[in-house]
């Protein structure tokens, strides 16, 4: 059986075929009644739109930034390489990918990567900053479409995010780390930047958690590794260097220097840390790591793009898009 067209999509509404590709297009000039009736035809006949045929048809070619951390490991490394392979398939499709790389954490790598775009819609992974939000600010005056990708904005004028909720991530890490621990001590919490906002939401989440429900263990002050291994390292080694650690709640990047600083280390020591990459999947089976808190950069790739294309054709973003879901790996479960 061949697949429903255009054609069995206006016979089933009693409309035109040029009726049925105006409200396909949202080109107006339908009333709601028709057009709430073709969406119904196009449902009961089960037609599929053919999104590349129709921007070739309408000469249409969308172009589509995302500005994202360089580096050649952890998170960053994964997000890029989900972006490279949605850039060549979506080729086919007329919608072109550009990808900016700035440097993580750094403020003015950020804004310099906003200027001179070229685009009908800029995903951006950035810290939270006021000059930051001036440039989201400027884009949508431009009319670029703008959202915030892992880590939110939510001060600015960006239209959506995608990535997960951080405040709920950094209070899942919490009651893990409050039950995993035997004996009562301190817990150290490394953050990449407190100036992005997914480090120092999940920061919020996991305080909150530790003083409401686990007072018997000592939260140390938050400290920045910047997602740099080294440093990581050399903080693990200075707090341990005042007494031994219950746990370990690694926010950010930077976990081969949190498992080199610890493997040596004899005493029960919890260590509970974001993203699958090959280091934290490594430190899970060999028991180094204990839980690895996950989000899918496949998934957020493929919704940002479905929220560029959204709000570049006018339709509405339903909310649950951009929610990208929490996922929990132990050494039984990878």
């Amino acid at each position: 059986m061949s697949a429903p067209t255009v054609r069995d999509v206006a016979q089933t509404a009693q409309v035109s075929v040029a009726t049925v590709d105006r409200v396909l297009n949202n080109r107006g000039g339908v009333s709601t009644k028709v057009a709430e009736r073709v969406k119904a035809a196009v449902a009961q006949t089960g037609y599929v739109r053919n999104l590349a045929a129709a921007n070739l048809a309408r000469r249409r070619v969308y172009r589509f930034c995302f500005v994202v951390p360089g580096g050649e490991t952890g998170f960053s490394a994964l997000l890029r390489a989900a972006l490279e392979r949605e850039q060549l398939r979506l080729m086919e499709e007329q919608i072109l990918i550009e990808i900016r790389l700035t440097r993580a954490f750094d403020i003015n790598s950020q804004v310099a990567a906003l200027r001179d775009l070229d685009c009908d819609a800029v995903a951006l992974m950035a810290s939270e900053a006021p000059a930051l939000q001036e440039e989201v600010r400027r884009l949508r005056t431009e009319g670029v479409r703008v959202l915030t990708l892992v880590a939110d904005l939510p001060r600015s004028d960006r239209e959506a995010y995608v990535g997960l909720d951080n405040v709920g991530a950094g209070r899942t890490a919490a009651d893990f780390m409050g039950r995993f621990i035997r004996e009562p001590g301190p817990v150290l919490m490394i953050a990449g930047s407190l100036s992005a906002r997914d480090h120092s939401e999940r920061l919020m989440g996991f305080r909150n958690v530790m003083e409401e429900r686990f007072p018997a263990l000592t939260l140390l002050p938050a400290v920045e590794g910047q997602d740099d291994p080294e440093a990581v390292e050399k903080l693990v080694r200075d707090a341990e260097l005042a007494g031994p650690l219950a746990g370990i709640y690694a926010i950010g990047a930077g976990n081969r220097g949190l498992v080199n600083a610890t493997k040596d280390i004899q005493s029960p020591l919890v260590k509970i840390v974001h993203e699958l990459t090959p280091t934290s999947r490594a430190g899970l089976r060999n028991g180094s790591i204990d839980l690895v808190l996950d989000q899918d950069p496949t998934a957020e790739i493929v919704a940002a793009i479905t929220i560029m294309r959204n709000l570049t054709e006018g339709r509405a973003v339903p909310a649950e898009v951009g929610k990208i879901r929490l996922n929990i790996y132990n050494r039984e479960n990878i």
